[in-house]
């Protein structure tokens, strides 16, 4: 098994587009930290403009009766994060690297679209060039060859997951500096309630999160390279299931049913920062959600894979 997954390996960073796509993912990062430095603008006068912003605020609280109560938390919330910053002198304006690799972190439909190329290519590719049958002649069975395809397919997800952390990290150093780790990260839940906790921590939480998308991603990625024979329809098909599904999921976000769909699962990020995409979906359904599709996935390219007829290929 082990002799597997290191020929697979192999395959996957001898490519040289797997080094391509990964070096434009480099740029992307470089090429975001320099527009922010270019435009980047400090507000000497931060406290002077959150202090008048929070007087409008408590201004439209106490003669506006008429603003929906998810409009109020907002105000109150926003009221909270600018005493914060006056409290403890932190310019909410000034970049950090750390608030630069969370800002980078915006490249990561980018980084999935890439892994996808690379999961739904790591079958598909052995029945389109014909080298499924040199590799089936081997000792080892079918499940273990498709295993050691698969567990490839994760272990490059991960590393192209880590790479653009580690790179978005020492990119934002190198621009805006090291300092600020311990500095606030507000957001909101889907309550609208405000909270708060060290940026470094809420860019690891995210990352985090990131990494089980990309899970599920790479998952339907290959699948779909084991039931289909070519290899730039199990590509095509992979991004268009990855684009299309997170499209689709927001725009009928309205009905109760699509909460059973797959994209409407993978971002669990969304149960602590905004809220799930359909109201009433709970953390815990979404787990059950992704374990059932996650089985179904794997066993569908299971049997297909070990139940096809390699002589008609």
């Amino acid at each position: 098994m082990f002799k597997l997954l290191s020929n697979e390996n192999m395959k996957i960073y001898r490519r040289l587009r797997t080094w391509i796509l990964l070096g434009i993912i480099l740029l992307a990062t470089v090429l975001v930290a320099v527009v922010i430095r270019t435009h980047e603008q400090e507000n000497p006068n931060w406290k002077q403009t959150l202090i008048a912003q929070n007087a409008d605020l408590q201004q439209s609280l106490q003669h506006d009766q008429q603003l929906p109560p998810e409009s109020r938390q907002h105000m109150q919330s926003t009221i909270q994060m600018n005493q914060y910053y006056i409290d403890h002198n932190l310019n909410p304006t000034r970049m950090t690297g750390w608030k630069f690799a969370t800002t980078a972190e915006s490249l990561s439909a980018l980084l999935i679209a890439f892994i996808v190329v690379v999961a739904g290519d790591i079958v598909a590719s052995e029945f389109s060039t014909g080298t499924i049958k040199m590799l089936l002649t081997q000792t080892a069975t079918r499940t273990q060859i498709l295993l050691s395809k698969y567990v490839a397919a994760l272990l490059h997800a991960l590393f192209m997951t880590a790479a653009m952390l580690v790179f978005s990290l020492l990119c934002g150093w190198i621009v805006f500096g090291m300092a600020g780790a311990g500095e606030p990260q507000f957001f909101t839940d889907g309550q609208g309630h405000m909270h708060q906790m060290p940026v470094a921590g809420y860019l690891f939480m995210h990352y985090g999160f990131l990494f089980i998308e990309v899970i599920f991603t790479a998952t339907i990625a290959f699948m779909v390279s084991a039931i289909f024979r070519s290899s730039t329809l199990a590509i095509t098909l992979s991004v268009l299931a990855f684009f299309v599904g997170n499209t689709l999921v927001a725009a009928l976000s309205r009905y109760s049913w699509v909460k059973y769909i797959l994209f409407a699962n993978t971002d669990l990020s969304r149960y602590v920062e905004g809220g799930p995409p359909v109201a009433g979906m709970t953390l815990g359904f979404s787990i059950i959600m992704l374990i059932i599709y996650f089985v179904v996935m794997n066993l569908l390219a299971w049997y297909i894979f070990t139940k096809r007829d390699v002589a008609l290929t």
